[in-house]
């Protein structure tokens, strides 16, 4: 298995662990794993039978900061490292508010993983590309959530 894929699963795992969850989700945490490993892929954010995701106040808000942090930015002018640092900080914090129990945790770190690899990525360089996609992305979540 290539170090990418495990450093996202190890990821996945200590996310899910992570969050202040108050219901116990074992099955699902094993089970999510399992499917993980077996497809080396994060699964896609669903709906909820066709319904946004009820999220709580603290992750909408992290992901509206992130978005005024990628508005802000700019490639000409824009300090990348101070760029790359708060977004981690946004996505931290996220991770560390996180109340979310059920199939909309669920959802949520399937949304949130790919976002991780995304920010990763903009470690190793920023570009207009990368930057817009992030921009992209982010705008998403409001197509699962609410």
């Amino acid at each position: 298995m290539n170090t990418g894929v495990k450093w996202v699963m190890m990821l996945g795992i200590i996310g899910m662990l992570s969050c202040n969850q108050k219901e116990s989700q074992k099955g699902t945490d094993e089970k999510t794993v399992i499917e993980q490993e077996d497809a080396f892929q994060i699964p896609a954010v669903s709906l909820n039978s066709g319904k946004l995701w009820e999220a709580n106040a603290a992750t909408t808000e992290g992901i509206k900061n992130m978005q005024e942090v990628m508005a802000a930015y700019t490639i000409e002018t824009g300090d990348a490292e101070k760029l790359v640092a708060d977004l981690k900080a946004e996505f931290a914090m996220i991770f560390k508010k996180c109340t979310m129990t059920g199939e909309a945790h669920d959802q949520l770190h399937n949304y949130l993983l790919p976002l991780k690899t995304r920010i990763d990525n903009l470690s190793e360089e920023v570009t207009a590309e990368n930057t817009a996609d992030i921009k992209t992305y982010l705008n998403d979540y409001f197509n699962y959530f609410q």
